[in-house]
């Protein structure tokens, strides 16, 4: 029997491991959009914090671990599309296409960010200072932005979101010496987490910390060149216009569902 698994991630992995586990004569494949499977992207924070040191650290398993299960891995592999009539499915490689036959096939393809409308934003990317952080490629593109801004004088983050993500990023930039704003749609921080009264302690404490948080307001837009070199980033808020070298969209995940729809 043939099992492919789409995804890379913590489900996708466990799928492989345990066929090999059960059955260990089933052939399984994995395909991984990128190049760092069973990675833990929750600590992505803290490799940009410095408390994880090497963001190989962040691995569950080293490739090496993962193959010695018996499970064939195809990096870099991103599926286009799914034929379940005729059970193959196709994938892109490097610029190449091809295909791939199952008799079972396991679709992990998890989460993507959400974009949300902020005018300007779909025209703004890593090279303009505009993160979004999901993945270890974008993790790479953050950490150069942050250290070209870590080195200038008073730097400026603006992080779109209050959940865990752009809490914890408020933290790790703070320690590496940025100034961080916040902002947050709804009333308090971590909105779909804590009760109002518990936000409200967390949000004196980060002021205590130096981060300046400002709920209930929504970012209208975004544009390259609030200053006369063009360099700094301009975010307009409702009520007033920002500066910042740095501005990172954390505003929540959603399924990734559109391979299955599509198939």
């Amino acid at each position: 029997m043939r099992v492919a698994v789409v995804g890379g991630s913590d489900a996708g992995i466990e799928a492989a491991r345990r066929c090999r586990e059960l059955a260990p004569e089933v052939d399984v494949t994995v395909l991984v959009a990128d190049g760092y499977p069973n990675l833990s992207i929750c600590g992505l924070p803290y490799w940009h914090s410095r408390e994880v040191k090497r963001w190989q650290d962040l691995a569950h398993r080293t490739v090496d671990d993962l193959e010695a299960t018996g499970m064939r891995l195809l990096l870099e592999h991103r599926v286009t599309g799914l034929d379940l009539g005729s059970q193959t499915l196709q994938f892109t490689h490097r610029g190449g296409a091809g295909g791939l036959s199952f008799d079972r096939l396991v679709l992990a393809t998890g989460a993507e960010p959400v974009r949300p409308p902020i005018d300007g934003l779909t025209d703004l990317g890593p090279s303009d200072g505009v993160h979004l952080l999901h993945t270890m490629s974008e993790a790479f593109e953050l950490e150069a932005t942050l250290g070209e801004a870590a080195v200038r004088s008073d730097p400026v983050a603006v992080v779109v979101g209050a959940g865990y993500v752009g809490m914890e990023m408020a933290e790790a930039m703070t320690t590496r010496g940025v100034r961080v704003v916040v902002q947050e749609q709804l009333p308090q921080v971590l909105p779909r987490t804590l009760d109002p009264s518990l936000a409200s302690d967390v949000q004196a404490h980060l002021r205590e910390r130096g981060v300046d948080v400002r709920c209930g307001v929504r970012v209208r837009a975004l544009r390259r060149g609030a200053d006369m070199e063009g360099t700094r980033l301009r975010v307009e808020l409702e009520d007033e216009v920002l500066s910042a070298d740095l501005v990172l969209v954390a505003t929540g995940v959603r399924p990734a569902t559109e391979l299955a729809v599509a198939a």
